[in-house]
């Protein structure tokens, strides 16, 4: 069955694109600016670095093992026993991850739109939508996401472009006036919004590989930086930097100034279809990682009867991970550790491990 299943480049990079960027465009101006204020653009350029480097370790260790996802890669590389272990690990990460966007997507609609429906339908509404998409497949889930990146592209650049005539560019200055290190505090939170394409890890097999597939990956990620660095600017040349970090949905505020023809307005509700869409992807990924790396660790010979549990477990784990939004910036400020860890810098060390036995093969 998986060998019937592929997708094309164009759906690959679309996939980053969209759960990269989908989630971070709101929070991302108010938590850079609380470490960097007007200097929060050279977060977003050392993140974008590093997210390419995240990119292309993922990328080398399925040129070494192309047939195998990351969950296999553990396995053989460090045993049945130490390398199962860090397999199931993966798998926990992928599921808990999706309940921390989850608990994301519930969180917005209380905040911003009604908080008179009890956050466990909002939470039950999103997990059904995932486990359906889950239900049909990643091919389906790839071709929707083609159609959410060209509205999601469109839009923000859109946004963007409309407000362009109140930037004020010398909120900007100066420019890292104190130095290149200061603002580094929150690097690692920057990190970690970059790596959330480490779920091609597990979907990177079933892409139809071409000479230029690196290149579209890359692109994603050049896609994201760029969305993400506009929207981090246009935050801070309209409200300035200690503004920003005091907003809890910048990017709202930011679109609720566009006025057209001086009567149209409230177009914020096309930041919140989009972001919608954007993070009904994202946790599909992960939530279909989840139920992917499950299925082929367990051997289960009828995966999709798991579905149902493991949807009813994530929205669970949604629930009461937090008591609101503040512990979730919190945890997410704090413990940013905890993504990157899985994102990067494991990956790292088995590539690491790989390049050594590829090395000692080709010596002997």
């Amino acid at each position: 069955m998986d060998r019937r299943i592929t997708i094309s480049n164009f759906q690959l990079m679309a996939l980053i694109v969209i759960s990269t960027i989908g989630t971070s465009s709101l929070y991302a101006p108010a938590t850079f600016a609380h470490y960097a204020e007007r200097n929060s653009w050279y977060l977003v350029v050392v993140g974008g670095i590093m997210g390419l480097l995240n990119l292309l370790v993922l990328l080398k260790l399925n040129k070494f093992y192309p047939d195998k996802n990351i969950l296999a890669i553990c396995t053989h590389l460090l045993g049945p026993w130490f390398g199962g272990g860090l397999a199931f690990l993966f798998v926990f990460y992928f599921l808990d991850l999706s309940s921390w966007i989850l608990r994301e997507f519930s969180q917005f609609f209380i905040i911003a739109l009604n908080p008179i429906i009890p956050q466990m339908w909002y939470l039950i509404a999103g997990a059904i939508m995932c486990a359906y998409a889950v239900y049909h497949g990643l091919e389906v889930v790839a071709r929707v996401s083609e159609i959410v990146f060209i509205v999601t592209v469109t839009t923000f650049l859109a946004i963007y472009v409309m407000l362009i005539n109140q930037y004020h560019p010398e909120y900007l200055l100066p420019i890292l006036e104190e130095g290149l290190i200061k603002p580094l505090k929150g690097l690692m939170l920057s990190m970690s919004w970059f790596g959330d394409l480490m779920f091609i890890s597990m979907i990177i097999q079933y892409v139809r590989k071409t000479k230029s597939t690196t290149a579209y990956a890359m692109a994603g990620v050049g896609i994201t930086f760029l969305l993400l660095l506009m929207s981090v600017l246009s935050c801070t040349m309209l409200f300035g930097g200690e503004a920003t970090a005091t907003f809890t949905y910048p990017s709202i505020s930011l679109i609720q100034n566009i006025r057209l023809f001086r009567n149209i307005e409230r177009f914020d509700a096309a930041l919140v279809v989009v972001w919608v869409m954007s993070s009904f992807t994202k946790i599909t990924a992960y939530f279909w990682s989840a139920f992917r790396g499950l299925s082929d660790l367990l051997k289960l010979k009828q995966p999709k009867r798991w579905i149902i549990p493991m949807a009813a477990a994530f929205v669970i784990c949604s629930r009461y991970k937090v008591w609101g939004l503040v512990e979730l910036t919190s945890f997410y400020d704090h413990q940013s550790w905890y993504f990157v860890l899985f994102q990067l810098f494991i990956p790292t060390m088995l590539l690491f491990i790989a390049s050594i036995k590829e090395n000692m093969k080709k010596s002997r």
